[in-house]
This record gives structure tokens, sequence and C-alpha cells, in this order.
């Protein structure tokens, strides 16, 4: 793996915020399937004594497209590993993760590693692939700075295809530098992105890149949707 570094040096300690993001890294493996491998490495500075972050991952994307065409998908996130101790939970559609320790409080830097498999489910486009994720996602309510990425994809693709897209959902704003080597896309944020900021890549990819993409069938699953429709039968026969 090979990352660029990038050029904007260290954002400084707001004290407007509890903790900063200072380093954020993120390595992609893409799967023929349309499910991704994701590592990420993130520093964070804490200015004031917190137990640790809170890591939200959306499973119900909105997609919004420069032509102005949407879609919408679920994801499925399995295998969750955290280098810290943690908790999760689900809450309006998103995977939240709880990050640090109880019984005592971090100041300063802490660099957390979390690792997790993302499947992205069937592609919905008609005519072509699409490789569509928000690499920084609008969940994050502090300021990031210092973003690097690698993406490595499942097979060849047209370069002349990829695009990133940065600021409030949906914009377009771009100050992503990135080369492609081979399969390999290296990249870094020339910038700081601010609360509520994404970063989001985008590739049209020819039809049939991704196969055998579908959600994965868990028991489990399925008992977190069966449980409240069986009260409420109970419910409507009393």
């Amino acid at each position: 793996m090979f990352l660029l570094c990038s050029s904007v040096s260290a954002l400084e300690p707001s004290y407007n915020y509890d903790y900063t993001i200072d380093y954020y890294m993120v390595d992609i493996v893409v799967h023929e399937n349309n499910t991704l491998d994701i590592t990420e490495t993130i520093t964070a500075n804490f200015n004031v004594a917190k137990h640790g972050i809170f890591r939200t991952i959306p499973l119900k994307n909105k997609v919004v497209r420069l032509d102005g065409t949407t879609s919408k998908n679920r994801t499925q996130l399995t295998n969750l590993d955290v280098d810290h101790e943690y908790t999760v939970s689900r809450e309006n559609g998103n995977y939240n993760i709880k990050i640090g320790y109880p019984n005592f409080t971090l100041t300063g830097l802490e660099i957390y590693v979390i690792r997790y498999p993302y499947n992205l489910g069937k592609d919905p486009i008609k005519g072509s692939d699409e490789f569509y994720y928000n690499i920084i996602g609008s969940e994050w309510d502090m300021m990031i700075s210092n973003i690097t990425f690698h993406i490595t994809m499942s097979s060849e693709f047209d370069s002349s295809k990829l695009g990133f897209s940065s600021s409030m959902a949906g914009s377009t704003n771009n100050n992503v530098k990135y080369r492609v080597s081979g399969n390999e896309i290296s990249r870094s944020y020339d910038g700081v992105l601010n609360t509520n900021h994404t970063l989001t890549a985008r590739m049209e990819l020819s039809e049939g890149y991704f196969f055998h993409a579908d959600l994965v069938f868990h028991f489990k699953d399925c008992i977190v949707y069966f449980i409240p429709i069986l009260f409420l039968l109970i419910a409507i026969l009393l």
C-alpha cells in the first residue's frame, strides 16, 4: 500500500471543538461482488478530556449524481474490528460505534484503527456499473485535516471516468489530488473538511464490472425485523 501525504500541515487545535481529527487515512479494497474491505486509521486530538470517539456508518445510502439522478440502497457491515474497547448500536439506519474506555479519559493525540467489510449490494444502474462511495461521510461533527486514501479496484477501469466531490453532500467542489497506477488509486485531500462535510469518490464502470453483488441474508438481521412484527400481530389478535 502507498499513500500520498497531504501538503497541508496538521490542523491546529480548535477549542471550539472537544476534539478534532488531525489525520485520517482510509484504505479500501474493492471486490468484484461490490463489497469493500475498509481500514480506517484515525488520529484524534482531544482538546478536553474525553472517553473516546463515535464512528457512525450509514446502513442506508442515498446516491446523488452529477446529472441529478438519485437512487437509494441498503448496505451491510459485518465482522467489525476495532483496536480499542467499543460498543455498537443501530439507530435511524446507522451503525453506531462508540469507541473508548468508560473508566478513564484521554487528552491530546490518540490513534484508532477500525476495520470492516462493507457490502454495497446490487448496483442500481442499468447499462453500466458504478463505484460511488463516501470516503468521509457527513456524520462527523468536527473538522478533519490531513486526509489520505488508497483504493484498490478489483480489475482495470477507465480512469477518465473517475472523479471526486467534496464539501456539503451533493456539491462538486474538488480539492483532491490523485494518481492512478494499474488498478490502484492514491490520493490526498488538499484542505480541511468542515463539520458534516463529505468526500466522495465517483466512477462509471463497464456493465458487468460487478457481478454476484447482493446483500447476504443473516438470521440475526431477520430477527431484528421479525420481533416487532410478531408483537404487532399479537397486539392485533388480542
